[in-house]
């Protein structure tokens, strides 16, 4: 996805998220960078963070946000698996 996102589009992504957190399965949220959107980490941290805030009732952060090359990477766990692997 990128930093420049529509709502709907937003949405459908959220959506598509939570599908995989109720099922067990991790999420991982990447922000792609292209040319000179690079400078713009940080509208790219806000929305990684607007994503946790709109998922954190079923998932728990596993990777903070992190640059990765031309991509900014953020991992989401479902809570109650996340419980089980710390026992």
């Amino acid at each position: 996805m990128r930093y420049k996102i529509e709502e709907h589009d937003y949405q459908v992504r959220i959506n598509q998220a939570l599908r995989f957190l109720q099922a067990s399965d991790k999420v991982k949220a990447t922000i792609t960078f292209r040319g000179r959107e690079i400078q713009h980490t940080n509208l790219a941290i806000e929305l990684l963070q607007k994503i946790a805030r709109d998922l954190e009732n079923v998932a728990e952060i596993q990777q903070l946000p992190s640059r990765d090359g031309k991509n900014m990477v953020m991992i989401l766990i479902p809570k109650n698996n996340s419980k089980s692997k710390d026992t």
